[in-house]
């Protein structure tokens, strides 16, 4: 895109942020020893409008098109000492549309790995702290980019609450970019209603807030600079005791700088 409307590059600026997205992790409940989680799942998003960058807002400009095929594989591993190993590794593939002319990048993404150290556990309530490293693995150029090309360190909160079919977890904490860039204030709160004996409804609230330094920002760290809310619903099936299927729709419902749009998520938890 050698003539960039003000819209595409903004687009081209905040795509990083769209896809790296929160890392949604196993939770406070810390897995014994050799036990644990794996979840491969695909994610399909797609986006031709973008909220405004001067307030946050839920109304959308149209912008350029942006597509992104995205495979995720996310888990949790016992280690013992109420200590388990949570990892968020992804792969994609971004295409940006503008003016009829389309880029495509196709690779990792930036990776995140982290260890969550359990306080409270018990069947009804559990706690957790986890500290998160962001690894920026995933190229900034040639747009559209495929990570923030800046290190990241995200110490969260976890927080789970399990009454009869019903079972709630908030997930909190900055995350903060070492390399001249932002800190982001964000939370993710997961809510899951068993209705059947196999069956279970869940529904998540995404949200981040970003904290811009004062200092200039290079043109790669600028894909931090975002503000979203987001929304989602979906089922998971219990095939077996180890087989969990799911699915999920998410939708930006408000945001600044960053696009609006929707995803599909399909994928498998698979307990070990």
């Amino acid at each position: 895109m050698s003539r960039k409307s003000p819209r595409a590059l903004a687009a081209a600026l905040t795509l990083a942020a769209t896809l790296t997205g929160r890392a949604a992790l196993a939770g406070p409940w810390i897995p014994g020893p050799g036990d644990g989680v794996i979840k491969p799942e695909v994610r399909l998003y797609a986006a031709d409008h973008h909220f405004p960058s001067s307030n946050f807002s839920t109304s959308t400009t149209r912008a350029s098109q942006l597509n992104l095929n995205l495979l995720r594989v996310s888990g949790d591993a016992g280690l013992g000492s109420n200590l388990s190993l949570e990892y968020d590794l992804r792969f994609a593939q971004a295409r940006l549309s503008h003016a009829g002319i389309s880029h495509t990048s196709t690779g990792v993404q930036d990776q995140e790995i982290g260890l969550n150290y359990g306080l409270t556990q018990t069947r009804t309530f559990a706690d957790s702290l986890t500290f998160n490293v962001i690894f920026p693995t995933g190229a900034t150029k040639p747009a559209p980019a495929l990570g923030t090309g800046r290190w990241a360190v995200e110490p969260d909160a976890q927080f789970g609450l399990h009454q009869g079919r019903f079972t709630a977890t908030l997930i909190t904490g900055p995350r903060v970019f070492l390399d001249g860039g932002a800190t982001q204030l964000r939370a993710e709160l997961d809510l899951s209603a068993r209705a059947t004996r196999r069956l279970s409804l869940t529904g998540t609230v995404f949200y981040v807030s970003t904290i811009q330094q004062q200092h200039p920002l290079p043109p790669a760290s600028q894909g931090e600079l975002y503000n979203l809310l987001r929304l989602g619903i979906g089922a998971r099936y219990r095939l077996t005791p180890t087989l969990h299927p799911f699915i999920e729709y998410d939708s930006d419902i408000a945001g600044k700088g960053i696009h609006a749009g929707q995803r599909i998520i399909a994928g498998i938890a698979i307990a070990y």
